[in-house]
């Protein structure tokens, strides 16, 4: 048939290891904001938002039959969001 038993193993080991990274990520930004006692703020939101959203993008790309520009447009979007400055020159 259709789909390798293999490749359908190497896509759930993937799609669980970017879902363990994920929690392992988010695990990380919660202790160390509970560490350092501070609220959340945009840097906390902007860390959480790169833990999710690489792994996401990984499950996207393992799983779906995305074009391989869809993808770097993806990751281009990430890439522009974590190296902007976020602060406005009023």
């Amino acid at each position: 048939m259709g789909i390798e038993p293999s490749a359908t193993w190497l896509q759930v080991v993937a799609v669980c290891g970017a879902v363990a990274a994920m929690l392992y990520g988010l695990n990380i930004i919660y202790k160390r904001v509970k560490a350092k006692n501070q609220g959340f703020g945009p840097a906390t939101l902007k860390a959480v938002g790169v833990v999710l959203f690489i792994p996401t993008i990984l499950i996207l790309a393992v799983v779906t039959d995305f074009q391989s520009e869809t993808l770097a447009a993806l990751l281009g979007t990430v890439a522009g969001y974590v190296l902007s400055n976020g602060k406005s020159d009023d």
